[in-house]
C-alpha cells in the first residue's frame, strides 16, 4: 500500500533506544497489517511500525523524486564531558560504508542521489533524494537500515574524520 504513494517524501524518526538489528525482507500481508496509521494532517500521514519506527509520508505528485530522510533523536546534548563533537563524528562515520555497502558515496553517485547528513543539539539527520521508482526506494531504505546497524568504524577512519570534524568546529 505505501509503495503506491510515489513520488513521495519519506521521513523516518528513530529514537536511538529503539534500534534493533534490521533485516530486509519482503513485506507480508501480516506485516503490512501491523503498520498503524497514527494521524494525518495537511497531507502528511504518520505511521508507526511494530518496532517503534515512526514513518511520515508526504506525497508530492508534482515531483519525480523521492527523499528518504532519516532522523535519529540523538545529538550533541547527549555528549558527556570531554566528548564534544562525538555525535558529529559518528555522523561522518556512517558514510564510511558497511560490508554490504562498502562505498556509500559511490553508491549515491551511481543512483544519481543528492545526499548529506547533519548533526544538531538533539538530532542527527541523513537524507538522499533520487529518481522516484521502487528499485531506488528499496536501495535507499536498505542502505539506511544497513548503515545504522553495520557501519564500518575503523581506527584509521576515526582518526581522519576526527580531524575533519575538529576543523569544521573551528571554522564554523
Amino acid at each position: 500500500m505505501l509503495r503506491r504513494m510515489l513520488p513521495l517524501t519519506l521521513a523516518l524518526l528513530l529514537p536511538a533506544f529503539l534500534l534493533a538489528p534490521v533485516h530486509a525482507a519482503p513485506a507480508s500481508p501480516a506485516a503490512s497489517a501491523s503498520i498503524t496509521k497514527v494521524a494525518s494532517v495537511e497531507g502528511i500521514t504518520e505511521y508507526r511500525l511494530p518496532n517503534g519506527l515512526k514513518v511520515l509520508l508526504f506525497p508530492d505528485t508534482s515531483q519525480d523524486t523521492i527523499t528518504v530522510n532519516v532522523t535519529y533523536l540523538v545529538g550533541s546534548r547527549h555528549e558527556g564531558y570531554g566528548e564534544s563533537g562525538m555525535a558529529h563524528l559518528l555522523e561522518h562515520m556512517l558514510f564510511k560504508g558497511t560490508p554490504r555497502h562498502p562505498n556509500i558515496k559511490n553508491e549515491f553517485q551511481r543512483y544519481g542521489a543528492r545526499f548529506n547528513g547533519s548533526t544538531s543539539f538533539d538530532r542527527t539527520n541523513y537524507y538522499e533524494t533520487f529518481a522516484a521508482n521502487d528499485k531506488n526506494l528499496d536501495w535507499a531504505l536498505d542502505l539506511e537500515a544497513d548503515r545504522m546497524v553495520n557501519s564500518n568504524v575503523a581506527k584509521k577512519d576515526l582518526d581522519s574524520e576526527m580531524t575533519v570534524v575538529h576543523n569544521e568546529f573551528e571554522f564554523g
